[in-house]
């Protein structure tokens, strides 16, 4: 694959995971979309011309992958929903509602959970190392003087 097709895999590879991700807040596709165009037309700028400037792109292109699966797979969004007053003969919401007080008439928050949503327990997170492709960064301790 050239590293044009790369780009441009890892250019629909975005704009599809925010279409899963933030399928019916349109605000915040078009928001998301927005940011992604003008990154991506902001580094068109970039020249192939050396090996430092390749391996910037080569860079840039594993993160974006790396974006892309994070928004897929761990990020939800809480819709609002107006909630009626709950009393204590009621059952309590769903796991998969949220809300901030019983009693009052706050809203209730559901998570749009779709299928690509990756569902764990807290031991399977302890235990496992981040390798997505792209995200990781690496920090140097600070020297003491």
């Amino acid at each position: 694959m050239s590293r044009r097709d790369a780009v441009l895999s890892s250019y629909r590879t975005l704009l599809r995971a925010t279409k899963i991700t933030f399928d019916t807040d349109v605000r915040l596709l078009t928001a998301s979309r927005n940011q992604i165009r003008n990154q991506y037309e902001h580094d068109r700028t970039l020249l192939s011309n050396t090996v430092e400037q390749l391996e910037i792109i080569d860079e840039k292109i594993n993160h974006a992958i790396g974006v892309g699966l994070v928004l897929r797979s761990n990020v939800v969004q809480g819709v609002s929903e107006p909630s009626p007053a709950i009393t204590s003969s009621q059952s309590p919401p769903s796991s998969q509602s949220l809300t901030t007080d019983k009693n009052d008439e706050k809203p209730v928050y559901k998570l749009r959970i779709h299928e690509q949503t990756e569902l764990g327990d807290n031991e399977t997170i302890k235990g496992a190392k981040s390798n997505l492709a792209g995200t990781s960064k690496k920090f140097q301790k600070p020297t003491v003087a």
